[in-house]
């Protein structure tokens, strides 16, 4: 077994399944090292695959035409270890609706979308797996456009932050504080929270000022996450 599946193999996606289920699931997998801004595939592409994440970063995105005519790019999710990706298309049959592109060198598993609609349709323990990872995408989802739909770009900005930083935030045992090492840039931070780069330029100055993050190109710290907390809400 490469490093690779081995990391993979305790994936919460993995440690959900039986032992004979995860080594079917295992034996048709492909691992995948991609350098940064590798594309995965794109929006419009036949799904034929799922992939899971086991270390880096990879953003999901779609283009949509602006007022001016031109596309304007969303960041519509930001996947990070343990993390599986491409498999709503897998379930509908549709094509990929948004592109998938590394952030990050990455490693990664690909499994082929015909094995895996099999193993799903004939064994249980691969079936509630699979449910699990889309019900945990549905929460997240849920929990987002609550707080983007009546907030602000300062709003919900704070609630991104906070987002990231339980899901890749490290204390700093002798200050407390929370790094996060979220590896977006200041323009895909504002996709992120569906705003331009300038106001959430604005919106980063402000929480520095007031002593809640110390911001530095795709790091933050934060030092006060009750009151971004406050904020969010």
């Amino acid at each position: 077994m490469t490093t690779v599946m081995a990391a993979a193999a305790t994936q919460p996606f993995f440690a959900a399944l039986g032992p004979a289920s995860a080594a079917q699931i295992m034996a048709v997998c492909e691992t995948m090292v991609c350098p940064r801004n590798t594309v995965i595939f794109e929006a419009g592409d036949p799904a034929n695959n799922l992939y899971l994440v086991v270390e880096g970063k990879v953003k999901l995105a779609r283009s949509t035409p602006a007022e001016d005519l031109t596309l304007r790019e969303s960041l519509l999710w930001l996947m990070g270890p343990d993390d599986m990706f491409g498999e709503l298309s897998l379930v509908d049959g549709g094509t990929r609706s948004t592109t998938a592109t590394t952030l990050t060198r990455c490693s990664l598993l690909k499994a082929p979308g015909i094995q895996v609609r099999e193993l799903v349709e004939t064994r249980h323990d691969v079936a509630l797996a699979m449910l699990d990872r889309l019900s945990e995408r549905l929460r997240r989802s849920d929990d987002k456009t609550a707080h983007f739909v009546s907030g602000d770009v300062p709003s919900r900005l704070a609630y991104t932050l906070l987002d990231l930083a339980h899901r890749f935030g490290k204390k700093n045992r002798s200050t407390g504080h929370i790094v996060v090492r979220h590896d977006l840039t200041q323009n895909e931070l504002a996709q992120t929270v569906g705003s331009s780069r300038e106001t959430v330029n604005k919106a980063l100055t402000d929480f520095t000022k007031r002593g809640w993050i110390a911001a530095r190109p795709k790091i933050v710290t934060i030092m006060e996450p009750e009151k971004l907390a406050a904020r969010a809400s």
